[in-house]
């Protein structure tokens, strides 16, 4: 019973807990889609990646060491050949042999030497062992050093990469929490022009039940009134829709309850005359800081090409011991092992490569060409990014200004016409019309918002400011 009892009490404590409600800023909801979105993951495992092959390189300069062992069962010991008289008497032996011979009268009998003759040898035994280690350590590698150089260049720019995917998260999370603020916006302006509708109604249907309007009047306010209800169950499931969106950008699940703490006012006010006199700052830009690291990766392929002419010099060390047997009793205590021991260095030189060298090297040249031309052009769209982003956000200040002067003109002309309408002077159809105005300037109003909000981080994004 106690455990049935905790068990319940869990599981509302997680049901209570999976329905606790989050609250983030702007700021907050741009560091959780860092610290979750999957291509800023994967930006940041590239840069692990690249640091762990820095460290690989530089390992292969160390000193190495390398064991062995080796069993050999000969099924046919090998055969050694050598002339038949290669292992005769020496011939001042011969001569002397021949001498006793001669004077003893015994003879020697011995055959004639064949020039051509062939003696076969055996030599070793059937099976053999071999264990030992050998030691080596780089002395010089032009190579080895320019590559290090080159893998530190690609690990710089796998951190810069990381840092352009995390600019880009940042963007991509404003203009979706953007979006998300100006759809309750519009859904709140739609609710209270129902609000005011809705009086107009009830009070066009009190003057039609006394006798002071005509039926049309009311079918006319009730037509609007449908056309907006329809608007605002539209935007309310817009406002959802767009609220997904931002927990799918930020890497939320999309179960969960998520409440926005800035507001649209909170978000658009800001120093606009300093962000558009920020000068523009290259070197802090993402991409031309990742294509630098790219020239000079080329820088250093060209330099490496020139290396691999020069000589490489190893040091080694080799310590072997060697045991024959005709039986397997390799250990047994009785057989003896015999060690083999040497140390050594080791030069090459390419000496002679035809012209493969001297092709290498242009073509590690043409490389860099390439590179820097990317680099230029990578330059040229980042200076006109800004001034397009400037100029985009300094239009959005003035339209926003404008649309907002219109939707205030457009409010007046309504409650004009409301008064007009409730003293006879005005029809339904003329105070359907100013509704439909309004709502009309309210909507270009709240896009205005939303294209400002969005120049303003692509301007940021522009100067580097994520």
């Amino acid at each position: 019973m106690k455990l049935f009892t905790t068990a319940v009490m869990l599981l509302f404590a997680t049901g209570a807990q999976s329905q606790e409600v989050l609250r983030m800023s702007l700021e907050q909801a741009q560091q959780y889609a860092i610290d979750n979105a999957f291509n800023v993951r994967s930006a940041q495992l590239d840069a692990a990646k690249a640091e762990r092959e820095v460290k690989e390189t530089l390992s292969a300069g160390l000193p190495q060491v390398n064991g062995t062992l080796e069993y050999n069962n000969f099924i046919d010991i090998p055969v050694q050949v050598a002339p038949a008289d290669a292992f005769g008497f020496p011939d001042y032996l011969t001569q002397f042999l021949a001498g006793v011979a001669q004077e003893t009268g015994v003879p020697l009998n011995a055959p004639a030497p064949d020039p051509d003759g062939l003696q076969e040898f055996q030599f070793g035994n059937e099976q053999t062992v071999t264990a030992g280690f050998t030691a080596s350590q780089l002395i010089f590698d032009g190579s080895f050093f320019i590559g290090l150089q080159a893998q530190k260049a690609y690990a710089e720019a796998m951190r810069v990469g990381v840092r352009k995917s995390e600019a880009e998260t940042r963007q991509q999370v404003a203009e979706a929490y953007h979006m998300v603020l100006i759809s309750q916006e519009n859904v709140t302006i739609l609710k209270d022009s129902r609000g005011v509708l809705e009086n107009s109604l009830e009070e066009t249907r009190a003057l039609y039940e006394n006798g002071f309007a005509e039926a049309q009047d009311v079918d006319q306010l009730e037509l609007s009134l449908a056309d907006l209800d329809s608007r605002i169950k539209y935007a309310e499931q817009q406002e959802e829709v767009t609220l997904d969106m931002l927990k799918f950008q930020i890497g939320l699940d999309l179960s969960a309850e998520l409440e926005l703490t800035d507001t649209v006012d909170s978000l658009v006010k800001g120093d606009e005359v300093a962000l558009l006199s920020a000068p523009l700052n290259l070197d802090a830009n993402p991409e031309v800081m990742m294509q630098q690291n790219y020239v000079r990766l080329a820088e250093l392929g060209i330099k490496n090409e020139k290396a691999r002419r020069l000589p490489s010099i190893n040091a080694f060390y080799t310590y072997q011991q060697n045991a024959q047997r005709n039986e397997f009793s390799f250990f047994d205590g009785g057989g003896r092992w015999f060690p083999i021991q040497l140390w050594g260095v080791q030069l090459n030189w390419p000496i002679f490569g035809s012209s493969m060298g001297y092709q290498r090297i242009e073509k590690a040249k043409v490389d860099l060409e390439k590179a820097e031309a990317a680099l230029q052009q990578i330059e040229q769209g980042a200076r006109l990014e800004y001034r397009s982003a400037k100029i985009d956000f300094d239009n959005a200040l003035e339209q926003r200004s404008i649309q907002q002067r219109n939707m205030a003109l457009a409010e007046r002309i309504y409650n004009t016409t409301q008064v007009k309408y409730n003293e006879g002077m005005s029809s339904s159809f003329e105070l359907s019309q100013a509704q439909n105005q309004m709502l009309t300037t309210q909507g270009n109003y709240i896009n205005a918002t939303l294209q400002l909000l969005n120049a303003r981080t692509r301007l940021n994004k522009a100067l580097n400011n994520f």
